[in-house]
Order: C-alpha cells, then sequence, then structure tokens
C-alpha cells in the first residue's frame, strides 16, 4: 500500500546548477541518492554556467515547460544529500497543503572565520518587512513548520507551484537579484524566488529534522586548535569527575 500512495504521489526530477566543477562528497551525495534510494526519482538535470539566478531559471523552464514529471528537486553543489532527509521532506510534501518544503542546512556570514557562527538557512520577514529577515533561530528540531523564506540548497516542490507562480507572475525571471520595487535592493536569487512565491499565495514549509551537510571553506589555524582541545580537555575531566562519584 506504501508502494502504491508513492507512486499517486508522483515523481520527482532532481536538480542543480554548477560551474562544471564538483566536490567528490557532493558526487557521492546525488549517486547514492540516484542508485540507493526508494523514492520516486526518475530523472536528473543540471545547468552549468556561472550566473546562478540564470541557471536557475534556466532549469526551472526546462522542468516545467519540457517534462511533466510532477515534482523537483533542487540541491545545490555544495550540499550532501541523504536518505533520511530526502524521505523527510518528501512524506512531509503535500500537493494541497505542502507543495513547498524545504529542507535544512545552516549557513554562516563568517565563512572566513576561525569557528563560524551557524543558523539554519530559514527565514521570516522581520515587523512585516519583507527586506529584513531574521534566521529562525533556536531551531525546533524534527518538526514542519511554516517559514517565510529558506535557501535554495535542497527544496522540494510540485508543479502547482510554478503553474501559480505564472498565472501571477508571467513569464517573468523568478530568480532576480533585485527587488520588485523602485528601490532596486540587492537581494539573493533565492530569496527573490521565495518572495514570488509568497506574493502567488503559496505557503513554504521547512522540515527542521531532514538535515543536510552545507560545504563550505574552513580554517584549521591555532584558535580553533585551541578551541577544539580545551573543550575536549574539559569534557575528559567532567566525565573522570562523574565516574569518580
Amino acid at each position: 500500500d506504501g508502494e502504491v500512495a508513492m507512486a499517486d504521489k508522483g515523481r520527482i526530477l532532481l536538480a542543480w546548477c554548477d560551474n562544471g566543477t564538483v566536490d567528490g562528497k557532493f558526487a557521492e551525495g546525488i549517486i547514492y541518492t540516484m542508485i540507493g534510494g526508494h523514492l520516486p526519482i526518475v530523472s536528473a538535470s543540471r545547468v552549468q554556467g556561472n550566473q546562478i539566478g540564470r541557471q536557475r531559471q534556466t532549469l526551472f523552464e526546462y522542468w516545467y515547460d519540457q517534462t511533466d514529471i510532477e515534482w523537483i528537486l533542487w540541491v545545490d553543489s555544495d550540499i550532501v544529500l541523504n536518505h533520511d532527509a530526502i524521505t523527510k521532506v518528501w512524506d512531509a510534501a503535500n500537493i494541497a497543503l505542502r507543495p513547498a518544503v524545504a529542507g535544512t542546512y545552516f549557513i554562516s556570514k563568517e565563512n572566513e572565520q576561525a569557528l563560524m557562527q551557524p543558523y539554519p538557512a530559514l527565514f521570516n520577514a522581520k515587523d512585516g518587512d519583507p527586506y529584513t529577515m531574521q534566521y529562525v533561530h533556536p531551531l525546533a528540531f524534527n518538526e514542519v513548520i511554516k517559514v517565510d523564506y529558506a535557501g535554495y540548497g535542497f527544496f522540494l516542490m510540485h508543479r502547482s507551484v510554478a503553474k501559480k507562480m505564472r498565472e501571477v507572475h508571467g513569464n517573468r525571471s523568478f530568480f532576480m537579484e533585485t527587488s520588485d520595487g523602485d528601490d532596486d535592493k540587492f537581494i539573493g536569487e533565492d530569496i527573490r524566488f521565495f518572495m514570488m512565491m509568497k506574493k502567488a499565495g503559496i505557503p513554504l514549509h521547512a522540515h527542521t529534522g531532514a538535515v543536510v551537510q552545507h560545504m563550505k571553506r574552513f580554517s584549521f589555524d591555532a584558535e580553533f586548535y585551541r578551541l577544539y582541545w580545551v573543550n575536549q580537555l574539559r569534557a575528559e575531566l567532567a566525565q573522570e569527575e562523574k565516574a569518580g562519584e
């Protein structure tokens, strides 16, 4: 019965954009997802280039205009997929109630620092201002929650989302990196997409238990060395004190 229900839910196109070179861990996640999973992923597609907004739009148009595949699962080329996370996003998705579901990964504004400060790539508009966003933090794990915006690095959506956005916004690009108003503010192409999705009346949900790795540069220096081993020592001492009680 479960297999029949899964088949009735539709098929998935796995899609990503890259600049021609990807990390081995990303490739590993893609391969294991394609050959070892149980979800109805029937095809994969990528667009190569260096203009992410244009790449996403090209891939979006290919999926919606040239295929009849019901769902598209977007993944960034610095994300490492795993079966548990994909399954949770897929199980949470519902054509009528949750046609757009993001998974969870972590980002930092301090990618070059010795110890990056992590926040989930999930956001809400602050005080009703769509251009002032706040992180969904602290994060409640393993829940399906409603959010205003998310990163585009791990995101599943149904064709009905694209249909509604076309009806509301026409054939405009959904992935511009500027605001929709006269102020011409710079915003990320993923946030722009979710702003337009919200204007079309489509809810965005996120599964906080569907967590994937996000690969970023990290500096192994003396500060990190000290921080790591000092805390390691503290943990060992605490364990010894507990054992001696």
